[in-house]
């Protein structure tokens, strides 16, 4: 075998040296430096190279001269004697070389380590925060309510790790997130699979996890798994239980979830709920705002209280000991939450309420009960007999068999249903069937004005424009909005009375298109945004939430003022409470419906209203209710 030679030895302890870092090339530097000075010094000393006018140099002096001429190349301008020049400017030269190749070391590791702090790989010190795993566009709403849930907080932090480059979710952040108040931003980039990048972003510190999966269907469920895997099965993890939220697409992630950390992840499903609200939200405009408005941070939300007063009370008499909170449900000592319970149920010592409120410091019972006596009863009629609807439904989603199942059970037999979709999803409807339901198929171009002004929408009692899979979120949002402005403008020309719902994926692109007394958005990403959120900041949420959203059980409902109160008639929501109460529903709110096309005013809708304040209702405005039906 060919020995190496001489060369390569030193040029490969020299590739060695260089990859240590600029501190051992800056060692290096140093000896050579110090070599070249002491050879400098040792020349004139033995040979007495000295200076004019200069008789004698000791060792330690001439060591002195030569590295201050090592150091700064000026010195030397005011030597005299030639010999002693001559060494000089050797020593200076080696100098310069020396100086410049220690300069440019530091700045290419100072540059180093910019580009470090630029792709986030420091240790996040805080505890106590809100730590995302993973990235996808909910996170920009998710950021912005967590921060909102954050004011009345000390030093808050909200930790984002992702595979994504840290400058990119750092200016994509603060583009798309319009105010974090006093709530501190950090970014890291890395692998959430990676037991080393968890623990970069103190996980075991963190007060609540967030997980969000790419978008792509193939990933989604996958990536949760992986991620709950790698947090709850570290042999590093506290002792203490995660408190970590998700949002899946499958059942049967449901229950791998549950083996994984039964009592530490809260599971969203929320394929179902969608599908269940844009069937209500088409039969009740107005819908999509409530639900908004309950679980925003912003605003009244919905608290758990403990109150004393409230003991050994009927829960209709509660709801009246408070002017500034609504009382919608119960908490039990075993942790079960009822919604809208029996009006007769006697509140436990142990119970707690679950109030709309402001914040949790205004759940007091400071009210008048005595203010709801005085109104006049109206005669409640009944309510009418339900007629057989039509309804169209324009696109296609992978919810679309869920929408048609919830039809099937929301609307009277008889109703029909005309699904109409893009070529390219004709497969898919091939064997769409519903109890109760005449179901036709069709296809067509729904972003063509041609073509949906040859759909008979003149029969049509509601129109659902859903957003259909395999573009970006800007080109789905586009081809609904574009549908949706042929569709109005051919029922408004028209004059048909017809409700219409459409499925948007960017918050903002709803705005375009405003809601009105006849027309509405489901905006899923959002909703599930706000849904993360809200557990995440506190996990008893989450039974009041899916009872709240949940087909059995009490649901929110739009019901004629004149049921409760007569037109015209000065009246206190106190009044409106107790009408509600004597028939078994809790009221929420109201919906001023001259003010159904004002965004500046909700939509007309109030939640929690003060009880106190009079108002005067009009035939047409609705009462919001949870109600069994």
């Amino acid at each position: 075998m060919k020995q190496a030679t001489f060369r390569e030895r030193l040029k490969y302890r020299f590739d060695m040296m260089m990859a240590r870092g600029p501190l051992a090339v800056i060692v290096w530097l140093a000896i050579a430096t110090l070599l070249l000075v002491v050879i400098a010094a040792g020349i004139i000393a033995a040979f007495g190279i000295l200076p004019e006018d200069t008789e004698q140099m000791s060792f330690l002096e001439a060591f002195w001269q030569s590295l201050m001429r090592t150091l700064d190349a000026g010195t030397m301008g005011g030597d005299s004697g030639w010999g002693f020049r001559l060494v000089m400017l050797i020593v200076t030269i080696g100098g310069i070389f020396i100086v410049s190749a220690l300069i440019g070391i530091i700045s290419a590791g100072f540059d180093q380590a910019l580009e470090e702090l630029r792709k986030g790989r420091s240790k996040v010190l805080e505890s106590n925060h809100t730590l995302i795993l993973g990235w996808s566009p909910k996170i920009f709403t998710i950021i912005s309510e967590l921060a909102i849930a954050n004011q009345n907080q000390r030093h808050p932090h909200i930790v984002v790790l992702s595979e994504v480059d840290k400058s990119e979710m750092e200016d994509q952040i603060k583009s798309l997130v319009q105010e974090t108040f006093k709530t501190k931003i950090i970014v890291r980039s890395g692998d959430p699979l990676e037991s080393t990048d968890l623990e970069m972003v103190g996980y075991n510190k963190a007060r609540s996890i967030i997980i969000l999966p790419p978008e792509t269907e193939e990933m989604h469920d996958l990536f949760i798994i992986k991620v709950a895997l790698a947090i709850i099965n570290n042999p590093n993890r506290k002792k203490e239980k995660f408190n970590i939220v998700a949002e899946i697409r499958e059942e049967k992630t449901l229950e791998v979830l549950d083996l994984i950390g039964r009592d530490e992840i809260s599971v969203l499903q929320l394929s179902e709920v969608m599908a269940r609200l844009t069937v209500q939200v088409a039969h009740q405009p107005g819908l999509s705002v409530v639900i908004e408005d309950l679980l925003r941070f912003e605003g009244d939300e919905i608290y758990f209280s403990h109150n004393s007063q409230v003991t050994g009370k009927e829960f209709c008499k509660a709801q009246l000991m408070f002017e500034n909170s609504t009382i919608i449900g119960v908490q039990m000592k075993s942790g079960e939450t009822k919604l809208n319970p029996p009006m007769d149920y006697v509140l436990q010592p142990d119970d707690s309420i679950i109030a709309i409120s402001e914040d949790d410091d205004t759940v007091v019972a400071n009210g008048n009960p005595e203010k709801s006596k005085g109104l006049e009863k109206t005669a409640v009629t009944g309510e009418s007999v339900r007629k057989p609807v039509h309804t169209v439904i324009l696109g296609y989603n992978p919810r679309v068999k869920m929408i048609i199942q919830e039809l099937a059970n929301y609307f009277p037999a008889g109703s029909k249903l005309h699904v109409v979709v893009q070529e390219n999803y004709k497969s898919e409807i091939t064997a769409l069937n519903a109890d109760h339901l005449d179901i036709s198929a069709d296809t067509g171009e729904i972003t063509s004005r041609k073509f949906l002004g040859s759909l008979n929408l003149a029969e049509t009692d509601y129109v659902m424009i859903l957003s259909e899979p395999g573009m970006s979120i800007q080109q789905a949002d586009a081809n609904t909005l574009v549908t949706l402005l042929h569709v109005r403008d051919i029922i408004q020309r028209n004059s048909f009375n017809t409700n219409i719902v459409s499925e948007m994926l960017d918050p903002r692109n709803s705005d375009l298109a405003r809601i009105s007394r006849k027309n509405d958005f489901i905006v899923s990403d959002k909703l599930v945004s706000l849904l993360i959120s809200m557990i995440s900041e506190n996990k008893d949420l989450k039974p009041v939430i899916d009872d709240l959203l949940d087909a059995d059980g009490s649901e929110i409902y739009f019901k004629p003022i004149t049921h409760y109160v007569k037109s015209g008639q000065s009246c206190n929501f106190y009044q409106i409470s107790a009408a509600a109460s004597s028939v078994g529903q809790v009221a929420m709110g109201y919906r001023i419906m001259a003010a159904s096309n004002d965004p500046s005013k909700s939509y007309g809708i109030v939640i929690n209203p003060d009880k106190s304040k009079s108002i005067e209702f009009s035939e047409e405005d609705m009462l919001i209710v949870l109600a069994e039906d």
